[in-house]
């Protein structure tokens, strides 16, 4: 199935797939507020977030070329996906790959002068390079397994995911630059997958995987290109993915959410410690938590309104605001509050005892982060 008629059938929301400068100065990732991926680049702390990317197709994996004046990055524009580059503003977007198979998730050499990326093109998933021009495509991998999300690292080498010797789970392999001694750096699981690797600048190894409980948990680890000192750096009981490293090595930008559609992007030091958001997660209503009752007059009126965060894993307590009014006269409520817990906003007033017969209309709105999501209701007061 083609990726983008993959991606229809889910509700993808949020951010994911952040990409670190290597000026340290932006993180890319992508976006998916205006319905399908969208290439944006922001302030390593969440602010100045700039779209650069605006086709209706899906535009995703964004990876910054070593001197951080370009962006490779997939996109399906054409009707397949295909690698595509662009300058660090969004401009002179062009594309690189050519082909009637699915081409995607481009990594730089640390040279500049070579991209490697994922290509079906031969019947399975196989690791290809080419020059950044597109040039001199060639496999690098030639297995009956699926090899995927390659990663080229600091020292020339390319860390990629195979699911070799088992058929369904996933560990990560190294090789040369030119697909020469292709090795196992995690042992064969059959029970859980490890995908996403990362290269930080020491030369070790972040990666996401499903090795600890809860059963679907996702975690991210580290260990060194040998696969020895293996480290788990975060315990959120859900999805934690994306892993990508500072330039300076002092932080890794992530994808948390509690699913793989609801994800926002979060920093933390390179230990896992202090892990904090930094795209902010947007509001969504759900209804009326209940049928307002009929307005009396010289009864109190309730309404309340049943929100959602749309993504992300960290709770936030927006503010409420409620207006009302009978005919013409504006009331004054007498409570306001909102539940963090059961994303519960409420509004209530007094109806005056000569609003019969009056029409009332009331307005709750609800503030977060990222915009103000509103209801109304309007009845004759009894």
């Amino acid at each position: 199935m083609p990726f983008a008629s993959w991606l229809s059938h889910f509700v993808v929301v949020g951010n994911d797939a952040p990409a670190w400068a290597p000026d340290g100065t932006e993180i890319a990732f992508t976006s998916f507020r205006n319905g399908k991926g969208d290439i944006y680049v922001m302030r390593p702390d969440g602010s100045e977030q700039t779209r650069l990317t605006t086709s209706p197709a899906h535009d995703d994996l964004a990876a910054w070329s070593p001197d951080s004046k370009q962006i490779a990055f997939s996109s399906d524009r054409t009707g397949q996906l295909e690698i595509w580059v662009m300058n660090r503003d969004g401009s002179d977007q062009h594309q690189l790959t050519f082909d009637n198979a699915r081409d995607y998730g481009p990594t730089w050499s640390p040279d500049g002068k070579g991209i490697a990326f994922r290509s079906d093109r031969d019947g399975n998933a196989e690791i290809y390079s080419m020059k950044a021009d597109g040039s001199d495509e060639k496999r690098l991998t030639n297995a009956p397994s699926s090899d995927n999300s390659p990663q080229w690292g600091p020292d020339g080498r390319i860390v990629w995911v195979t699911d070799r010797g088992t058929g369904f789970k996933t560990s990560l392999w190294v090789m040369n630059g030119d697909g020469s001694n292709q090795h196992r750096l995690t042992p064969t699981s059959f029970f859980w997958n490890e995908t996403r690797p990362a290269w930080m600048p020491n030369g070790h190894i972040v990666f996401q995987a499903d090795r600890d409980a809860p059963l679907g948990n996702t975690e991210l680890y580290s260990m060194a290109p040998d696969g020895s000192d293996l480290r788990r750096l975060t315990t959120y009981p859900a999805k934690d993915d994306w892993p990508a490293p500072s330039p300076d090595g002092k932080l890794i930008a992530f994808a948390r959410g509690p699913s793989p559609f609801q994800n926002e992007i979060y920093e933390m030091n390179v230990d896992g410690s202090h892990a904090r958001e930094i795209t902010l997660p947007r509001l969504a209503g759900v209804n009326f938590g209940a049928r307002p009752s009929p307005p009396i007059a010289g009864k109190i009126f309730r309404v309340i309104y049943d929100v959602t965060e749309e993504s992300g894993a960290d709770r936030v307590s927006p503010t409420v605001a409620c207006s009302a009014r009978v005919g013409t006269r504006s009331l004054r409520e007498r409570i306001r509050n909102f539940d963090a817990y059961s994303g519960r906003a409420s509004c209530a007033w007094l109806l005056p005892k000569n609003a019969k017969g009056k029409r009332l209309t009331v307005k709750i709105a609800v503030t977060g982060p990222s915009g103000t999501i509103a209801r109304t209701f309007s009845a004759k007061v009894r």
